[in-house]
């Protein structure tokens, strides 16, 4: 890599990471889902999760001022159906959990890679933190005047961060999946049901009061 593309690329890992690292939903749904099923399953998500990143850094860098506006016109309207999306994930969950008592030892398959990767691409882009930071992001970057190379770099450490963080999450839940009693695991599972919910209405108290 060349020396001036050095630091938009450590420019975009910081990006990446800021929004990766806080475990908000989406975080949780992935290490639920390698508690579960093990890494194979909890990777394809992982990818999926990176990826939207990646798409939605490349778009804010893409468009900047124009999309940024658009968004925030709208209110508190994506944020409140983000939020009520989050909730009834969080829902669906917990009465899995509630009503099937076996469901965590021997727990239906999600389905193939493909299919997870498209479920938390569909996911990730709702959730109400990824599109906050789509607009800060864009309007941060509104104005830069770097190049496509550098803006390319950028991107690529903010894709590259993000998946790389997410797979060690996978990771995690993965070796859960090996320790971890069916007890355990479905207390752990009504737990993290609950603190998406939480998650969801937070959004939308947030985006109705201060929104």
């Amino acid at each position: 890599m060349e020396t001036g593309l050095i630091a938009p690329a450590l420019a975009g890992a910081t990006a990446g990471l800021a929004i990766a690292m806080p475990l908000g939903a989406i975080g949780l749904l992935l290490l639920r889902l390698g508690m579960l099923h093990g890494f194979r399953s909890a990777a394809a998500a992982a990818l999926a999760v990176g990826c939207v990143d990646l798409a939605y850094c490349a778009a804010a860098v893409t468009v900047g001022s124009k999309a940024s506006p658009l968004i925030e016109s709208w209110g508190a309207v994506p944020m409140v159906v983000s939020g009520a999306v989050v909730i009834g994930i969080g829902l669906r969950q917990l009465v899995t959990s509630l009503t099937a008592p076996d469901a965590l030892a021997a727990p239906p398959k999600p389905g193939r890679p493909l299919a997870v990767f498209g479920r938390f691409v569909a996911l990730t882009a709702m959730n109400p933190l990824t599109v906050l930071y789509f607009i800060a992001l864009a309007g941060v970057l509104a104005g830069t005047s770097s190049g496509f190379e550098a803006k390319a770099a950028f991107v690529a450490g903010t894709g590259a961060a993000s998946i790389s963080w997410q797979l060690g999450l996978a990771a995690v839940g993965a070796v859960m999946h090996r320790t971890i009693s069916a007890r355990t695991g479905r207390v752990l599972g009504i737990v993290a049901s609950a603190i998406v919910i939480l998650l969801g209405a937070a959004v939308i108290v947030r985006a109705l009061v201060w929104g």
